[in-house]
């Protein structure tokens, strides 16, 4: 009987799986790219057509990022029950119906509106959705690498979306991206249909493994089938949604992110507006290039080291990494508007800053199942992007407000106290979670931890 049935079981091939990589990254090139990626460059341009204040405008960032993160949990545990390919179409949906509200929109309420409808349906597809996917064709081995592979998507998509995007706002205004405004609202409905039939075509092969299918090679089921039933069976289950609240190196672990997401806020969403006040417009573009490219590298690699040395070696990295990167902001905002070392400072910080992009984008999905478990990482991933997303969502009104009162070479300098205090917060934790996990499973030989 058990042998029928074993027959019967479908064996993946490598190349299928990394086709579910693929359109994971494909999600995030386009999708998520144009979702989330390219909205900082419409600030500009919209401040100046409605005479908006650029900070009631930016606050479109705080209040996505603010709902978003209250939704991603639900959104995780609606995963476990509904099918993964509604949930996904479902976030496509959303996205794309505010790339329209954007476009009709000539008050600030619709444009906050749209930016949460926005960032919540990217939830459904990328921040939840590509983790979900890739943890389960993926639920050990080249985990962390296919996470990284999977996110590098972004970048990708910022090298020819971020000029797509400027060539077009070009087209559809008046003046420079600085002091022009816009003659049409076109640009959000070109977005949203681009949007909306990528999602399609993905959608229409994207998804989970089925229950009859087997995550191995024909060769490595004849060689490990032994070893990789093993390995299944006797997973780190970790800890529930409910344990995972009353764990306190958890609330340690999510304040060192959330106080990462302080400074991250200002170093993702104010880093252009910055450069463009000390470089021109075509230095600023060549910078964002190399940071896409940077970033490819950053996520592939980071999800090596996540896999090779673990989460506290790796965002040790990353935040070694973005000191580096703030210090470049720093010593830019002390040159005068021209200077030529301000073009090699900046593309130091795109470097820099590019090698670190894993720490956030693919980080949390392998810090959820890695730290707690795979009993509920889809929940326990929604609680520590919450974490991220409201320092996110405080981050960036607050340092406006400190470069307001004061001045960008000071508002970068709070900027790296937040994200060196809170990657020593987020490590430490880390450490002791994992001390955590070796006790518990110290009379279980059998159970495999991550790194």
């Amino acid at each position: 009987m058990s042998t029928d049935v074993a027959t019967k079981d479908k064996v993946v091939s490598k190349g299928y799986k990394y086709f579910m990589v693929f359109l994971c990254m494909l999600t995030q090139a386009i999708p998520y790219g144009i979702a989330q990626n390219i909205q900082p460059l419409f600030i500009h341009p919209l401040v100046n057509t409605f005479h908006f204040t650029l900070a009631s405008y930016t606050l479109i960032f705080t209040f996505g990022a603010v709902f978003a993160s209250v939704a991603s949990p639900f959104i995780g545990k609606a995963l476990e029950k509904v099918n993964f390919r509604l949930m996904y179409l479902i976030g496509i949906g959303l996205s794309a119906i505010a790339y329209v509200i954007f476009g009709i929109s000539t008050k600030l309420p619709g444009f906050y509106i749209a930016a949460i409808i926005c960032m919540i349906g990217s939830t459904f597809y990328s921040g939840q959705g590509v983790p979900w996917v890739i943890n389960h064709w993926f639920p050990a081995k080249g985990r962390g690498a296919a996470l990284g592979i999977a996110f590098c998507g972004g970048s990708i998509g910022n090298i020819f979306l971020q000029p797509a995007t400027q060539a077009i706002l070009k087209h559809f205004m008046t003046g420079n991206t600085k002091t022009g405004h816009l003659t049409s609202m076109a640009p959000f409905f070109i977005f949203a249909v681009a949007l909306l039939i990528v999602g399609l075509i993905i959608t229409a092969f994207i998804r989970v493994p089925k229950k009859d299918e087997i995550l191995a090679s024909a060769q490595e089921v004849e060689q490990n089938r032994h070893e990789a039933a093993q390995k299944q069976a006797h997973e780190f289950q970790g800890w529930s949604g409910k344990q995972v609240l009353h764990m306190k190196w958890f609330w340690i672990f999510s304040i060192g992110f959330l106080i990462i997401g302080l400074g991250l806020a200002s170093l993702n969403e104010d880093y252009a507006a910055f450069l463009d006040t000390k470089l021109s417009l075509t230095e600023v573009g060549m910078i964002g290039s190399v940071f896409g490219l940077a970033g490819i590298i950053g996520n592939i690699s980071g999800g090596y080291l996540f896999d090779k040395f673990g989460t506290a070696k790796s965002m040790a990295y990353a935040g070694i990494m973005l000191i580096i990167a703030i210090l470049m902001m720093i010593f830019i905002s002390l040159h005068p508007y021209g200077d030529r070392i301000n073009f090699y400072a900046g593309m130091g910080w795109a470097f820099t800053s590019g090698l670190s992009v894993f720490s956030y984008m693919s980080g949390p999905a392998f810090m959820s199942k890695s730290l707690f478990g795979a009993k509920a990482q889809g929940v326990n991933l929604g609680y520590i992007s919450l974490a991220y997303a409201v320092g996110f969502a405080i981050g960036a009104p607050l340092f406006g407000v400190i470069k307001g009162a004061t001045s960008f070479t000071t508002a970068w300098c709070c900027t790296t106290f937040f994200v060196a205090i809170g990657f020593i917060l987020l490590i430490f934790a880390a450490i002791k979670i994992k001390q955590m996990q070796k006790n518990i499973v110290v009379s279980k030989p059998n159970i495999i931890l991550d790194k």
